[in-house]
């Protein structure tokens, strides 16, 4: 199959015609949508912008697309550096950030992390570095991911994620070196690799990310496409996400995300898509985000076009967010975006040493203590053990 490929005016053409939906038939299709039937892309994308339909009767027709009874699943982030070659300008980590305490954890870090994960009930992790200039530095801290890939499973991680740029063809290679196939080639257990697009449109894109080819964030294409490159590699799940607030405009992007979306499902992929919200960032002016309403509403949208997508909210988000999302999301990632922060009880959260700000401080056991309290079932964690 053919890499995912972006027409940006099509998708705009697709936002103009979603808007005189959301005025003149908006209701009728909420109605559908009450009634069980699945919504094309510009229909969620109308309701999105309907003002005529509350957010919580969105909320209440996306909660028939999940289980009566919610079942989650969870993961927790671990940083193993801020070091980061890139230069968008939203991010902590990015590398002309003279304000940020730089940290690399090195593999015996790494191992240890893991383990007190493990002992606190976490059977899934993501492991994040910052993307970096081809050459020796780059191939370093691709070795140091495969290694931390490796210990986790062997440790008993049973969904490892895989945060660490877009990757070029031959690096998938050492990356997943250690990792069991089948027959097919295909990976056995289960890895997602996570490559957050951040915006669809091409011109925020290039405002926020540059346009310095020496800059590995800078080529919008290529990170587009890593999700097909990891799925030839074996790779068979998929996490994608927008920067809600990059981009004002996000009918544009919750269109573009679903046409990914559906590209990757194509391909036999399972697909998580996450949408965190800007948040402040060391050295960095803090940008307007959209507000809570339109995160619900994007949810819910999504959730209505796309069900099978699994739709991750992180603790960037405070916890009457997560209680007012809980029965429409299917993943709630509790933890620290600092490098190697985990203590047996707690983490650090300290902003100068974070790639931005998390709002939720509270004990993993806490946060996932209380939705399990709603009679949730959670997956990847388990309590106690």
């Amino acid at each position: 199959m053919e890499p995912f490929r972006l027409a940006a005016e099509e998708v705009a053409a697709a936002r103009a015609r979603a808007a005189l939906i959301a005025g003149s038939a908006a209701r009728e299709l909420v109605e559908r949508a009450a009634q069980g039937q699945m919504l094309a892309d510009e229909e969620a994308a109308a309701l999105l912008l309907a003002p005529d339909i509350a957010t919580e009767d969105l909320l209440a027709v996306a909660r028939t697309r999940r289980s009566e009874r919610p079942h989650l699943e969870t993961f927790s982030p671990l940083y193993l550096t801020n070091d980061c070659d890139a230069e968008c300008l939203m991010c902590g980590m990015r590398r002309t950030n003279d304000d940020l305490v730089r940290e690399t954890a090195d593999d015996a870090t790494a191992e240890a992390q893991l383990a007190i994960l493990h002992r606190r009930g976490l059977r899934a992790v993501a492991l994040l570095t910052g993307e970096y200039r081809h050459g020796p530095h780059r191939r370093t801290m691709i070795a140091r991911a495969a290694a931390a890939l490796r210990v986790a499973l062997e440790r008993g991680f049973v969904h490892v994620l895989v945060n660490i740029g877009a990757l070029d063809a031959p690096e998938y290679g050492p990356l997943l070196e250690a990792v069991p196939r089948d027959g097919g080639g295909r990976i056995v257990p289960q890895l997602t690799m996570c490559t957050f697009q951040e915006t669809y449109e091409p011109r925020v894109y290039a405002r926020f990310m540059g346009e310095n080819p020496e800059n590995p964030r800078s080529d919008f294409a290529r990170r587009l496409t890593n999700f097909d490159r990891a799925c030839d590699a074996g790779m068979w799940a998929a996490n994608p996400g927008v920067l809600l607030g990059l981009n004002p405009d996000v009918a544009y992007e919750l269109l573009a995300l679903l046409a990914h979306v559906r590209h990757l499902r194509r391909r036999g992929m399972i697909v998580y898509v996450s949408l965190p919200r800007l948040r402040r960032a060391s050295g960095t002016p803090r940008p307007a985000g959209i507000d809570d309403d339109m995160l619900c509403r994007i949810v819910a949208c999504l959730t209505l076009a796309a069900p099978d997508a699994r739709v991750v909210i992180s603790t960037r988000e405070p916890p009457g967010i997560q209680r007012r999302l809980l029965p429409v999301i299917t993943v709630l990632t509790p933890g620290s975006p600092g490098v190697a922060p985990y203590t047996e009880t707690g983490a650090r959260f300290a902003l100068e040493a974070s790639q931005f700000e998390v709002l939720d401080h509270r004990p993993i056991e806490t946060i996932l203590g209380d939705v399990l309290a709603t009679g949730a079932t959670i997956d990847c964690y388990e309590p106690g053990a």
